[in-house]
C-alpha cells in the first residue's frame, strides 16, 4: 500500500502504457533503478521532486545519483549541456514510446514536423494542401508522401524545407526517395535539427525511464480527434483506394506527382483543347478509365484541364473506351478484378458518345454492387480476406521515372520505371494509408442507407456468397488468429496508424494473399460478379442507361 504523500496515478494509464512499464522495469539498462516498486509490487514510475513525506521522499535524489551513474558507465560527462537528457535516449532500448493517454506509440527521437517547417511547406508556390500536416507527422511519412504528390518541386524545395542550425548544409542528393529518407534517418535526426520534434520530451528522472508520460499527440489535451484525421489521406491515391482498386498504386502515383510537378508538363495542353478555344493550364491527370467505375489505378494518364476534367467526372469518352481496348490488346489489364466481368461484356458495345455513357452507366452499378459484397465481408468480420484483395505488395518495391522515358501521345502520358527491392525502413507508410482508407471507406459505405445505387441479388448469388463465408468460418486457425488481430489493429481509433503497422511487420503479407482459403473466396466472388455482368449487360437497353444523355 501506498503510503501517503505517494499519489498513484498509474490506474489512469492504458493498457499499452501499463506493459510499457513492465517491460522498462524489467529491462538490464534500467537495472539498479533505486525505489522500484511500491509494497504491493507496482511500479513506482514517478518520483518528484516536491516530495515531502513518506517512504519515497527521497527517491527523485536516489534515481538523479542513479542517473549520474549510469552517465559515467556510458561515456557521458555530467557538464555536458543536457546530458541527463542525452543519457536517456542513449539507454532507451527501443526508442519508441506510448502515450499514457491515448497509447500512441512515438519515436523519442527529432522525428515529427515542427510549426516552423509547417510553415515552411505551406509558403511554397506549388503546396496546394493535397499533403496533410500535423504535429504528430513523422518526417519520412510526410517526405513520402510529399515527393509522391509534387515530384521533382518536392526534391528541389526540401533543402529550403530542412535546412536550419543544427544542419546547415544539405548534401546534392539525387532525386530518389531511398537516398533522402535514408540521409534523413541517419544523418539528420541525430542531429535533433529544430525543424523536427521528438515524440515525447525528456524528464530524467522524474519518470523511471526519463521521459514525459505524454507524448507529442497528448501534450497540451487527449487526442480527441484522432479517429477522424485518421480517415483523411492524400488527393493523389484516396479516391483509388475508396475503389478498391487493382493496378500499381505505387507508380501511378508517382505519375500523377510528376505530372503535377514538372515544369514541362504544366506546358502541355489540355487533351480536348482542338475542340476550340485554348483550355487553361497547367493540366491534371485524368484517369482514362475512371477508378470510380473500377477501372485500375494505371500509371497512364490523360491531359486535362481543372474545368474539363471536372466535368468528365465519372465518365468516359468514346475516345476513351477505344484507348483501353488498344491498351488491353497489348497484354494489360484495365479494370479491377471485379469491374472485369461487365468491361469485357459491353466495352464492344460503344460506338459513340451516348453509348460510352451509357457504359459508364452500366459500370457504375456495377461498382456499387461489387462494394456491397465487399461490405458484407466487413459485416462479417472477414477483413483479413478483404487484406489480400488490397494488392500491397507493389509497396515493396521503390520505383524511379527513368529520365528521358516520358512519352506524350494524343495528351496521354506514360514514363518508364526502374524497379529495385525497398530498403525503406517505413515502408509499411505507405501500406498503412492504404488499409486505413480503404476498410473505412467502405465501412463507411455499407452504413448509407436509401443509397440510388442498383442492387442485384439472386439466388445462385447468395449460395455463391454462402459458400464463401462458409469457407471463412472453416479456416485455419493461424488466418482466424490474424483475422482479429487486424480488426484489433483498425478498431483502435486512438493510434490505428501505429497498431496496424504493428501488424503488418507481424504477417507475411505473400502468404496470406496466397492462402487456399482466400484464393478460393475470391473466384467464389469473381463468379457473383460475372452473373452481376450477364444482368447488367441484358438490361444495356433498359431506360436507366439508354435515357437521353444529361448532366448528372
Amino acid at each position: 500500500m501506498a503510503t501517503k504523500g505517494n499519489k498513484r496515478t498509474n490506474l489512469e494509464a492504458n493498457e499499452a502504457f501499463l506493459q510499457y512499464e513492465e517491460e522498462i522495469a524489467n529491462h538490464p539498462a534500467y537495472a539498479g533503478m533505486p525505489d522500484l516498486r511500491h509494497e504491493d509490487g507496482t511500479i513506482q514510475w514517478e518520483t518528484p521532486s516536491n516530495r515531502g513525506s513518506g517512504i519515497f521522499q527521497f527517491s527523485h535524489d536516489k534515481r538523479y545519483q542513479w542517473w549520474v551513474k549510469k552517465a559515467s558507465e556510458i561515456g557521458i560527462s555530467t557538464d555536458e549541456d543536457k546530458w541527463i537528457s542525452k543519457v536517456a535516449k542513449i539507454i532507451h532500448p527501443t526508442k519508441l514510446h506510448p502515450c499514457k493517454v491515448c497509447g500512441r506509440i512515438m519515436d523519442i527521437r527529432y522525428c515529427y514536423l515542427s510549426s516552423n517547417f509547417m510553415k515552411r511547406v505551406q509558403k511554397l508556390s506549388f503546396y496546394d494542401g493535397s499533403v496533410e500536416m500535423e504535429e504528430t507527422t513523422h518526417i519520412l511519412d510526410f517526405i513520402t508522401s510529399f515527393v509522391d504528390t509534387y515530384g521533382d518541386d518536392a526534391y528541389n524545395a526540401l533543402p529550403q524545407l530542412l535546412k536550419c542550425t543544427q544542419v546547415k548544409e544539405i548534401p546534392d542528393l539525387p532525386h530518389n526517395l531511398s537516398s533522402w529518407t535514408s540521409w534523413i534517418e541517419h544523418s539528420y535526426i541525430p542531429k535533433e535539427p529544430s525543424m523536427l520534434s521528438p515524440g515525447t520530451m525528456s524528464n530524467a528522472p522524474d519518470r523511471l525511464d526519463g521521459f514525459h508520460t505524454f507524448n507529442r499527440c497528448c501534450r497540451s489535451k487527449a487526442d480527441k480527434g484522432r479517429s477522424k484525421e485518421n480517415l483523411a489521406s492524400y488527393s493523389t491515391d484516396r479516391r483509388a483506394f475508396e475503389n478498391w482498386s487493382d493496378g500499381n498504386w505505387i507508380t501511378a502515383n508517382k505519375l500523377m506527382g510528376f505530372i503535377s510537378s514538372n515544369s514541362n508538363m504544366k506546358k502541355e495542353h489540355c487533351a480536348n483543347e482542338g475542340n476550340g478555344g485554348r483550355h487553361p493550364r497547367p493540366c491534371s491527370a485524368d484517369h482514362i478509365g475512371p477508378i470510380s467505375l473500377g477501372f485500375c489505378h494505371r500509371p497512364e494518364f490523360q491531359l486535362l484541364c481543372k474545368s474539363c476534367n471536372s466535368a468528365k467526372n465519372n465518365r468516359m469518352y468514346y475516345s476513351d473506351v477505344r484507348h483501353l481496348i488498344e491498351v488491353e490488346k497489348n497484354g494489360e489489364t484495365v479494370a479491377s478484378w471485379y469491374a472485369i466481368p461487365i468491361w469485357q461484356k459491353c466495352k464492344e458495345r460503344v460506338t459513340d458518345k451516348e453509348s460510352a455513357l451509357r457504359l459508364s452507366r452500366v459500370m457504375r452499378d456495377n461498382r456499387n454492387i461489387a462494394m456491397m459484397l465487399l461490405a458484407d465481408f466487413i459485416n462479417r468480420g472477414e477483413y483479413l480476406f478483404l487484406l489480400s484483395l488490397l494488392n500491397l505488395e507493389y509497396a515493396d518495391y521503390d520505383y524511379d521515372i527513368i529520365p528521358g522515358s516520358t512519352k506524350i501521345e494524343n495528351q496521354i502520358v506514360t514514363v518508364a520505371f526502374s524497379q529495385k527491392a525497398s530498403t525503406l525502413r517505413y515502408v509499411n507508410i505507405q501500406k498503412t494509408r492504404k488499409i486505413r482508407v480503404a476498410f473505412s471507406s467502405l465501412a463507411e459505405y455499407a452504413q448509407k442507407e436509401n443509397r440510388n445505387g442498383y442492387i442485384y441479388t439472386n439466388p445462385q448469388i447468395e449460395n455463391l456468397k454462402k459458400l464463401a463465408f462458409n469457407i471463412l468460418d472453416n479456416g485455419n486457425n493461424e488466418l482466424k488468429k490474424q483475422n482479429k488481430e487486424l480488426i484489433t489493429a483498425l478498431s483502435d481509433e486512438d493510434h490505428a496508424d501505429s497498431e496496424i503497422e504493428k501488424f503488418l511487420s507481424s504477417i507475411d503479407y505473400g502468404t496470406i494473399k496466397q492462402a487456399k482459403e482466400f484464393i478460393n473466396v475470391k473466384n467464389l466472388i469473381t463468379q457473383i460478379m460475372e452473373l452481376v455482368a450477364q444482368e447488367l449487360s441484358a438490361n444495356w437497353d433498359d431506360p436507366r442507361y439508354s435515357r437521353e444523355i444529361f448532366d448528372e
